[in-house]
């Protein structure tokens, strides 16, 4: 999920320390409006200790989703072939049961899952008070002996009514403890309505 790559967002608010320690800090850079959701981009900057712990977690994560990905994609063509050959000793229906049981087997996971403390924490309060954390839908992060740093984008989609957002961020194991942020976003719905589509924008140069 994420905005409409055709549109201009509009940008409503920008520039807030979300998170601070002496080793690390999390900042909001900016709040993108659009008429289905939110963009919120957010940058990570670590250093000595702290970097080195985020970058050996990052490292750790890209290296789980590919071997999760690779698994996947093992099981999905075995289970193609054993279904094809089901379907040639026996009736369509085995054929379909030998389907379903073996993607049955593909959707458990066999790797174990990832902790959760191998990435920045971003979540979002619903009006019912609990916190729905948030995916990156882009990233990208670089790093150096004693620096680390992180750039991602988050999607937040119905836009919210009353235009407050909460936020909450944590990333303990590299020194940001959870922190609570309220963003106040006023007159959300009708900026958002400014959105455009860069097609149109192109036709006023």
């Amino acid at each position: 999920m994420g905005p409409d790559q055709e549109l201009l967002g509009v940008v409503v608010h920008s520039g807030l320390v979300l998170a601070r320690s002496t080793g690390a800090v999390v900042a909001l850079r900016r709040i993108t409006a659009f008429p289905a959701g939110l963009s919120l981009e957010v940058v990570v900057l670590a250093r000595d200790v702290h970097a080195e712990a985020a970058d050996r977690r990052a490292r750790a994560a890209t290296v789980q989703r590919q071997a999760e990905a690779a698994a996947r994609r093992e099981d999905e063509t075995r289970a193609q072939r054993e279904s094809e050959t089901a379907a040639v000793w026996n009736s369509r229906a085995a054929a379909e049961r030998a389907h379903a049981r073996r993607q049955a087997m593909i959707d458990r996971r066999y790797l174990p899952e990832f902790g959760e403390g191998d990435t920045l924490r971003l979540a979002v309060l619903t009006r019912a008070g609990g916190a729905r954390w948030l995916d990156a839908y882009q990233s990208t992060r670089s790093s150096t002996e004693d620096h680390y740093r992180l750039e991602a984008s988050y999607w937040v989609a119905p836009l919210p009514r009353d235009g407050l957002v909460s936020l909450v961020c944590a990333w303990p194991e590299i020194g940001l403890s959870e922190v609570l942020t309220d963003v106040v976003l006023a007159d959300l719905a009708a900026r958002a309505d400014q959105t455009r589509s860069m097609w149109d924008a192109a036709e006023d140069l």
